[in-house]
C-alpha cells in the first residue's frame, strides 16, 4: 500500500511538471498561429514556425509519457499536447497543401569544398571587408554577390553564412557584400556602396578565379531592395536577381502599413530616406525598384512569405505581374505559412525550400552559353 502511495504520489509530481512544460510550449506555439504585434513577439514567430517540426515532435512524445502516467490531470495535460500538436501542425500542412513546387536539396547532391576569406575594403571614411566564399574547384566560376538585410540600420557580411556557404559548395564565387547604415547614412549611400563594391569584385575577377559574364545579385529584406535597384540599372552586369523578401514600394510601404506592424515600418523607412512622402516624393520613387520595372531587365527570383508582417506579400505578388507584363523572365515562389526573416533562423523549415528554389534558378540563368 505505501509503495503504491508513493508510485501515485511520483505520477502525480511527473504529470504536473509535464503540464508546466505543456504550457510553456503553448507560450511559443501559439505564435504559429497568431500574428505577432511587437519586435519579441516577432522573434517568437520565426522561432515557432521554424522549429515547427521539432516542436511537434516534442509535444507528441511528452504527450504519449504523460498518457502512460496515472494522475488527475492527465486528461487536462495530454489536451494542452495536443493543442500544441494541431498548432506544429498548420505550418506542415501549408507546405503540403501548396501549389508551389516545396522540396529540399537532393541529399546525394554533391558539394565541393570552400575557401572562405575578407577582403579589405573602404567605404568612404570607414574600412570594412567583404567575405569572399570561393569555391577551391573550377576556374571560371560564376558569381554571386549576397546583400544582408537588417532595416538598412544593421548587420554584416557575415551574416547569411550557411547560404553562402552552400552556394561556393554548389560552385558558386560568393562575395558577401557591407554597406553604410542609416540613420547616419541616407539613401542612396547604401546602394552607391554595394555598387562601388561590385566595380571592384568584377575588375579583379580572374584573382578570384570568376566569369565576370556570369554575375548575380542576392538580396535579404533591405538588402533585397539594393539588389533588386543594382538589377534594374542602365548597363547593369547583373545577369540574375534573387530577392528574399526584398521591398518592393517604399512610398505604398509609408503610407499602407502592415497590421498588425510589429517592427514600425514607417519609422525603419523614414530612417532609411531621411524624409516622408510629401518632403521628398523623388527619392521614394528612386529608392522603390517597382518603378524601375521596364522590359529587358534580367531574369528574377522572387521569394516572399505569404505571412510576412515586414513586407506584405500583396506587394510581392503586384512586383511579379509588373514584371510579367513587361515580358520579363520572373520566377516567383511562395513560401506558405512563413514570417519575415524566415531564413535567418538556423535549421528552420523554410530556409532549405528556399535554397532549392535558389539553386535551381541559378543553374538555369548562369549556365554556360
Amino acid at each position: 500500500m505505501v509503495g503504491r502511495r508513493a508510485s501515485a504520489r511520483q505520477h502525480e509530481s511527473v504529470v504536473v511538471l509535464l503540464l508546466v512544460i505543456a504550457a510553456a510550449l503553448a507560450a511559443l506555439c501559439i505564435w504559429i498561429v497568431l500574428p505577432p504585434v511587437n519586435g519579441p513577439t516577432f522573434v517568437a514567430t520565426d522561432v515557432a514556425i521554424e522549429f515547427s517540426p521539432y516542436l511537434l515532435v516534442l509535444n507528441v512524445a511528452l504527450a504519449v509519457l504523460a498518457f502512460r502516467l496515472r494522475s488527475r490531470l492527465k486528461p487536462a495535460t495530454v489536451m494542452f499536447f495536443g493543442l500544441n500538436i494541431v498548432l506544429c501542425a498548420f505550418p506542415l500542412g501549408a507546405i503540403f497543401l501548396s501549389a508551389t513546387r516545396l522540396d529540399w536539396p537532393a541529399a546525394g547532391a554533391a558539394r565541393g569544398a570552400v575557401m572562405e576569406s575578407s577582403i579589405p575594403f573602404t567605404l568612404g571614411d570607414d574600412r570594412t571587408a567583404i567575405r569572399a566564399y570561393l569555391p577551391t574547384a573550377g576556374s571560371k566560376n560564376p558569381i554571386v554577390f549576397t546583400i544582408y538585410g537588417g532595416s538598412w540600420q544593421r548587420g554584416t557580411p557575415a551574416n547569411d553564412a550557411s547560404l553562402n556557404r552552400a552556394l561556393a559548395a554548389s560552385g558558386y564565387a560568393v562575395f558577401a557584400l557591407d554597406y553604410r547604415h542609416a540613420p547616419t547614412f541616407r539613401f542612396p549611400v547604401a546602394l552607391n556602396d554595394v555598387r562601388s563594391e561590385v566595380s571592384a569584385i568584377l575588375k579583379n575577377a580572374s584573382i578570384y578565379r570568376a566569369d565576370l559574364s556570369r554575375v548575380a545579385v542576392l538580396g535579404h529584406s533591405s538588402g533585397g531592395e539594393l539588389a533588386e535597384l543594382l538589377a534594374f540599372e542602365p548597363h547593369s552586369p547583373v545577369r540574375a536577381l534573387i530577392s528574399y523578401s526584398g521591398a518592393i514600394d517604399l512610398l505604398k510601404g509609408y503610407e499602407i502599413l502592415p497590421r498588425p506592424d510589429p517592427l514600425g515600418v514607417r519609422s525603419i523607412i523614414v530612417s532609411y530616406l531621411g524624409d516622408i512622402p510629401a518632403e521628398d516624393p523623388r527619392r521614394y520613387w528612386l529608392a522603390s525598384p517597382i518603378y524601375e520595372v521596364r522590359r529587358g531587365l534580367p531574369p528574377t527570383l522572387l521569394i516572399y512569405a505569404d505571412r510576412d508582417h515586414v513586407v506584405d506579400f500583396g506587394y510581392a505578388e503586384t512586383f511579379r505581374d509588373a514584371l510579367r507584363a513587361n515580358d520579363d523572365d520572373v520566377t516567383f515562389v511562395n513560401i506558405p505559412w512563413a514570417e519575415h526573416g524566415y531564413e535567418e533562423v538556423p535549421f528552420g523549415l523554410h530556409a532549405p525550400i528556399a535554397l532549392r528554389a535558389v539553386e535551381d534558378f541559378l543553374g538555369r540563368a548562369l549556365r554556360q552559353e
